[in-house]
């Protein structure tokens, strides 16, 4: 069923605007990673909160990509317990945009730590 590139697209569609890029065998891994999350209950609760970060320990930039489904991008407002952080809003992608675009992740000055080809 996954060898379909248009079942990965519908399947992988809450966290990859391009699921379809992922192979057979990856999406299979992604979906039995997700059912096994020890924590997807309270990532998943509606209550949960971070600490207010003021100030930042280093700087923070918030990632976000237009395509994003499960925190729409609106969403992004809701960002005063980490008052100085900077949000970039990453086109064209999704919840998990090394999925949709790894190279516009690359390339987005995100990431410190070098991200592989």
């Amino acid at each position: 069923m996954y060898k379909s590139a248009t079942v990965r697209r519908l399947m992988l569609r809450d966290v990859a605007w391009h699921g379809d890029r992922v192979s057979a065998d990856r999406a299979l891994e992604a979906i039995d990673e997700g059912i096994d999350c020890a924590i997807l209950a309270d990532l998943c609760a509606a209550d949960w909160q971070i600490a207010p970060l003021d100030p930042l320990p280093c700087p923070i930039t918030i990632a976000w990509g237009e395509k994003e489904t499960l925190l729409p991008v609106e969403a992004h407002g809701k960002t005063e317990r980490i008052p100085q952080a900077s949000i970039k809003t990453l086109p064209g992608v999704s919840h998990v945009p090394m999925i949709d675009d790894p190279g516009l992740v690359r390339s987005c000055g995100c990431c410190s730590e070098r991200i592989p080809s």
